[in-house]
């Protein structure tokens, strides 16, 4: 399941998440280092293997066998864009906490008025949010819809997700 910027226990899963990946990232780089070390024999790496990391005979035999000794470097690397990936989102998420706990202690919403109608940015809600006066012509609703907004009937307004 996606973790939203929105969800309350969003920074701890993501958190979760990143110490999971760091600790594979750590657990990848001692099996390569055990599996490219030339003074250990393969019937010692393999008791190490087994052992340490727990590893089946099949995952062993895959990693000695290969072309290329242990774990395949775009896998490693592939791993750490993913951390540095979770680590943005935690950033995300702390900024974001930190822009609903200002509207919370401010007690409006920032508000734009224009003829017609008004914009809200609804921060607690993650979401742009257009109230119109009266319902707009064809045109400025073909216009909104390009721009990503939607009607909500539920809170009356053409609304959509913040971002940059």
């Amino acid at each position: 399941m996606p973790i939203k910027i929105t969800d309350p226990d969003a920074l701890d899963r993501l958190q979760k998440k990143l110490n999971n990946r760091l600790e594979f990232q750590k657990q990848m780089k001692e099996i390569n280092k055990i599996c490219r070390n030339a003074k250990l024999s393969g019937e010692e790496k393999t008791k190490i293997l087994a052992e340490k990391h727990k590893l089946s005979g099949e995952t062993i035999q895959d990693l000695l066998s290969g072309r290329i000794l242990g774990i395949p470097a775009y896998q490693l690397s592939g791993n750490n864009q993913e951390v540095n990936r979770l680590k943005k989102r935690i950033k995300e998420v702390i900024h974001y906490q930190s822009k609903v706990a200002e509207a919370a202690n401010f007690g409006e919403l920032p508000e734009v008025e224009f003829d017609g109608g008004s914009i809200v940015d609804n921060i607690p809600e993650n979401r742009i949010q257009i109230f119109f006066d009266a319902k707009p012509d064809a045109d400025v609703r073909a216009k909104l819809k390009m721009r990503g907004f939607r009607w909500a009937p539920s809170n009356g307004a053409w609304q959509s997700y913040r971002n940059h």
